[in-house]
């Protein structure tokens, strides 16, 4: 059994990322096949003005917003309420739309519509997609929100 700081485990995680990425990049790809609906992200804050970022396995980005795509006959507004909670278990209220962005955080850019929305709790459950989640200052929001979040929330 390999111990943490060993040479093969370090090779195995190292290729748990390489697959990681590889399946990422292969969603990418169907994704500017097969035409879809817009995806959501949004903007979760808290009380003292900072945001949650998260961490995902299938991102190019650093932090980047916790979202996702929206099922047949679901609502964008649905969506990110589902999103949210299934990706970090979190219940939002408050949600307000801001407007739509070009992600960059997939090998393919994509259209996502970008939500608002107040944390009921700080309990962050992060789920299998997702790394790590942090509650940051708004100098870690994603560049392609951030002209929205500014303008609009205020």
């Amino acid at each position: 059994m390999p111990h943490k700081g060993s040479i093969v485990g370090e090779m195995f995680s190292s290729f748990g990322r390489v697959i990681f990425r590889g399946t990422a990049c292969v969603i990418s790809l169907i994704f500017r096949i097969v035409p879809q609906k817009d995806r959501v992200r949004v903007i979760v804050y808290r009380d003292d003005g900072k945001i949650l970022l998260v961490r995902s396995r299938f991102s190019r980005q650093e932090w980047a917003l916790p979202g996702g795509g929206v099922n047949r006959n679901e609502s964008y507004e649905r969506a990110a309420v589902r999103e949210v909670l299934e990706e970090i278990g979190l219940k939002i209220h408050n949600l307000r739309y801001l407007g739509k962005a070009n992600s960059h955080e997939s090998y393919v850019k994509f259209s996502v519509r970008v939500f608002v929305a107040r944390a009921s709790n700080y309990d962050i459950k992060c789920n299998f997609e997702i790394m790590e989640a942090r509650w940051l200052n708004m100098n870690y929001l994603p560049e392609e929100y951030y002209a929205l979040y500014i303008n609009k929330h205020q």
